[in-house]
């Protein structure tokens, strides 16, 4: 089973990501995880991505192909969480997988209001700042979620038409374990 798994942000993905990977024995490649740990890093590509995680946008293509495209190097069986953004890496995504001599099993879309997401990123906001961590996520900043949104409605939402053959769309909203229950259950077609 290979799976990629997007939603806005806010939507729960890397909740139900972790869920799902558990439940199916897949590897969950969480490309956020991804990014940070290049930003951890502080090599010059990992300054480039910090930025611009930091603006709100999204990593250019070429960085997020490769970024990815090395994370799955071995793997048969995985859910690819937060990846493909937009359709061009979509495309580059099924021309990779097809080199590899498989195809992706489904695309399994959250489906939450805006208004919903919002809250949720507000309120994940608030408890990290009740932890002391050594990583503060600086894409949850309020001045940049409204950026998000908009990119993820520009670039990202169309991936519902480009799957649309091969497309999960679950309602995200409900409790982690109500959601969780609706994808295992969207997704025993799949299986």
């Amino acid at each position: 089973m290979r799976i990629v798994f997007f939603g806005s942000p806010g939507s729960g993905k890397g909740t139900q990501a972790n869920e799902l990977a558990t439940g199916y024995s897949l590897t969950h490649v969480s490309t956020g995880e991804l990014f940070r740990a290049k930003v951890l890093d502080s090599t010059r590509i990992g300054r480039r991505i910090g930025d611009t995680i930091a603006a709100g946008s999204l990593v250019d293509d070429i960085t997020a192909n490769y970024v990815l495209f090395k994370a799955i190097e071995g793997l048969n069986r995985f859910l690819v969480d937060g990846y493909p953004r937009n359709v061009a890496q979509a495309r580059m995504f099924d021309v990779h997988l097809d080199n590899m001599g498989t195809k992706l099993t489904c695309a399994l879309f959250l489906d939450v209001p805006i208004e919903v997401a919002e809250e949720r990123l507000i309120l994940r906001r608030t408890q990290r700042h009740d932890k002391v961590e050594n990583y503060r996520r600086a894409d949850d900043a309020p001045a940049v979620i409204h950026h998000r949104f908009d990119v993820y409605r520009k670039q990202t939402k169309p991936l519902i038409q480009y799957y649309s053959d091969r497309i999960i769309k679950v309602d995200g909203t409900g409790s982690p374990t109500e959601v969780t229950h609706k994808i295992v259950k969207a997704l025993r077609k799949w299986e």
